[in-house]
Order: structure tokens, then sequence, then C-alpha cells
């Protein structure tokens, strides 16, 4: 089913609330249907990152602390020599926006509630979203599904591939 898709390998910016990255669910879900074999990797906060390492389909964690210049620079060679394909800003954080702008990947897609100058977005990214609508993550995770070509999924089971580990909570 699988034969001939290309591997993809994708770096997701999901630095916000814990709920915030639940539901972008979404979008890791459709990537791995699309095709298992395809990597998700994630730029988190230090609050998020110990909740996201308990997904099984998520792969490396990055921490951005842009109060910590020696882990921004560590992130910054170990994420541009992996080469990913795609690069998609979910957190719509100003500080996700300029970090990104010094990484490299094939395609950089953003999805912002507003910014300025919109020349930045322009020169440096090859897609974005803006919507100033707070309640509408479902229909940006959805134009960015469909920009993939992939498809939406028709259920989500928002903890898919997550590690519950006995009489053990994660730290939030």
């Amino acid at each position: 089913k699988y034969r001939g898709l290309k591997m993809l390998k994708f770096l997701i910016f999901r630095t916000d609330r814990i709920g915030d990255f639940i539901f972008s669910r979404i979008l890791t879900e459709s990537i791995k249907k699309h095709n298992p074999k395809n990597t998700i990797d994630f730029v988190c906060s230090s609050y998020n990152s110990n909740y996201v390492k308990n997904f099984k389909d998520v792969g490396k964690i990055f921490i951005l602390d842009k109060y910590n210049l020696r882990l921004m620079m560590k992130n910054l060679l170990q994420i541009n020599s992996s080469n990913y394909d795609y690069i998609v800003i979910l957190d719509g954080k100003r500080r996700s926006v300029f970090f990104s702008i010094l990484l490299q990947a094939k395609n950089k897609i953003a999805v912002l509630k507003d910014f300025r100058p919109k020349i930045i977005l322009r020169f440096f990214f090859d897609h974005f979203f803006i919507n100033s609508e707070v309640n509408s993550q479902f229909d940006n995770f959805s134009s960015i599904i469909n920009f993939l070509n992939f498809r939406v999924p028709k259920e989500i089971n928002y903890y898919n591939n997550y590690i519950f580990k006995k009489n053990k909570y994660p730290k939030f």
C-alpha cells in the first residue's frame, strides 16, 4: 500500500499548552496514515515536552527556551543537520517564527493568528495561513493536510500511540 511513497520528515512547532498539542494530533495522525514511515519531531516548551515524549509516534523533541542561548544553538545545529522536508509552525508564536527562519527545510509552513510584517512570511515561508479566529484550529489543520495532499482523518483517537504508565501520571 505504501510502496513507492517517499518517507517524509516533519518538524512541528508546538510550544504552547498540552491541550493544543493533543488537538494537533489530527495533523500527526494524517501524516502517519499517509505513510507510517514518515517521521515527526517536535519543538516544544520545557512545560509540554514531558507530556509529548509519551507518544510513540513522536521522534525527537527539541526544547525551545528563549532564555537558554546554548540550548538554542545546539538545537539549531541538530535540526539543520536533520534535513527536514517540512517545518510546520502550529503554535503561532513569534519566537517560533523567528527561530524557524534560521532553520533549513525543503518547505516551511506557518499558521498564525496575526503577524506583521507579512514580508517576513513571504520571504521565509513557502506557505502560511493567517487566521484571527481562535476556535478554528481544525480548519487550520485541514488546510495544512489538504496542502500536503494528505487525507483528513474521519475519526481521531487523540491518545493513539500514547504510552500509559501504570500508576504514573505525566508531569505537567
